[in-house]
């Protein structure tokens, strides 16, 4: 009876939401004003342009000598072929078109060792880099780094207490990361910022504070990865203060993202570090993200958030990228055993305990999950119309002002 009442009630508010919406004033999703520039700290490198060779060579580095003396005399389309032992250096590749390629002994990879006195493991800058086949260790800051180039490929490495990041590329065109590991970063274990044209696929990252962050970036596709054991499972952000100014057009597909409930290790400050464990995936802001097929359970705050960015900047005004999610898609994911014991950090950001979390911001929103628990209780579906969804979605927005 209870419920037979709830869906009598359901048409009033939504034509109450719509009467509400029409005399509220429109929400504003562009820049609000010039928000001050962030430091850039990414490493960087200045290319060398020089011509792409008509004979590349393959250059081995055998056990004992230096990898980035070979790096040094490669010409543009020549190989490192890096043979099995261990390497306590960081490298910087320079030159377009080149590949690092470790030599397989079975399983086993050749080995940089940062020994936690090195920075970077690998800085590269040269459009078409491939790095391959490494375990990359013990670093300070990152593991791999690709600032700039137009072509990367990540494949097959396994990164571990590399710092900040395991994988980084950033400010790059088509990049592909695939059947990576990555444990231990104090960030985000696959990464990809300021970016588009990118696939990230068929990875595991596990044991880090975030396990696969897509942020400022269009275009990416994150598919059959395994992220699990980490603070937040994966992240699709839209940031501000940094050069590239949107998060669109992204899909994230097909995805094991499990039991992420590690305790946040964050750098304090950080934005990541404001991610509360226990959440499957957190989109903060962005723009037309297709979630589909995911498997999420076992995170015990939520299985998925869709938030404007003001709710991890409530302190701020001055925003130079538009803050509010617009036209995401979230649908036929198998979602289980989430939000059973919301850690207090998910806590205090005053939601109660549902598998999808939506505060209300943005527009042209849908969620089509019809088994799941929600917050709230009633979600926007593909069968609403636009206006009924964003009049219900303000109202929303100015019921959580009040509560």
């Amino acid at each position: 009876m209870q419920n037979r009442k709830l869906l009598l009630f359901i048409p009033f508010f939504l034509i109450l939401a719509c009467l509400v919406y029409l005399v509220l004033p429109a929400g504003q999703d562009g820049p609000t004003g010039s928000a001050q520039a962030r430091e850039d700290r990414t490493p960087t490198c200045a290319v060398e342009n020089q011509p792409v060779v008509t004979d590349p060579k393959t250059i081995t580095v055998n056990a004992g000598e230096k990898i980035q003396a070979a790096i040094d005399a490669a010409r543009p389309g020549d190989t490192i072929l890096i043979l099995p032992g261990t390497y306590n250096e960081g490298v910087v590749v320079k030159r377009n078109n080149i590949t690092l390629r470790g030599q397989l002994d079975g399983t086993t990879r050749p080995i940089l060792d940062g020994q936690k006195q090195i920075g970077n493991g690998v800085i590269a800058c040269g459009d078409n880099f491939t790095i391959e086949n490494l375990h990359i260790k013990n670093y300070q800051a990152n593991g791999v780094v690709a600032n700039g180039p137009d072509g990367v490929t990540m494949r097959n490495i396994f990164a571990e207490d590399t710092g900040e990041y395991g994988l980084f590329p950033v400010h790059s065109k088509n990049v592909l990361l695939e059947n990576n590991i990555v444990t231990g970063s104090s960030d985000a274990a696959l990464y990809v910022g300021q970016s588009e044209n990118v696939v990230m696929r068929n990875n595991e990252a596990y044991g880090n504070v975030t396990g696969l962050e897509i942020e400022n970036t269009s275009n990416a596709l994150a598919e059959n990865n395994y992220l699990h054991d980490n603070a937040g499972g994966l992240l699709v952000f839209i940031l501000p203060d940094l050069a590239r100014k949107e998060t669109n057009n992204n899909q994230v597909r097909h995805n094991r993202i499990i039991g992420n409930n590690h305790e946040n290790f964050g750098k304090p400050g950080s934005t990541v570090s404001r991610v509360p464990p226990g959440v499957g995936m957190v989109l903060l802001g962005p723009d037309h993200t297709e979630i589909t097929g995911n498997e999420i359970r076992d995170n015990r705050s939520a299985a998925l958030a869709l938030v404007s960015l003001r709710i991890f900047f409530g302190d701020r005004n001055d925003f130079d990228v538009g803050t509010e999610p617009e036209g995401n898609r979230i649908y036929g994911n198998t979602l289980s055993h989430n939000a059973y014991d919301p850690h207090p950090a998910a806590k205090e950001f005053g939601f109660p305990a549902a598998d999808i979390i939506w505060d209300g911001s943005g527009a042209d929103n849908t969620f089509d999950q019809p088994d799941a628990t929600t917050f709230p209780p009633m979600l926007p579906t593909s069968n609403w119309s636009p206006l009924v969804s964003n009049a219900y979605g303000k109202v929303l927005g100015v019921l959580r002002r009040f509560l």
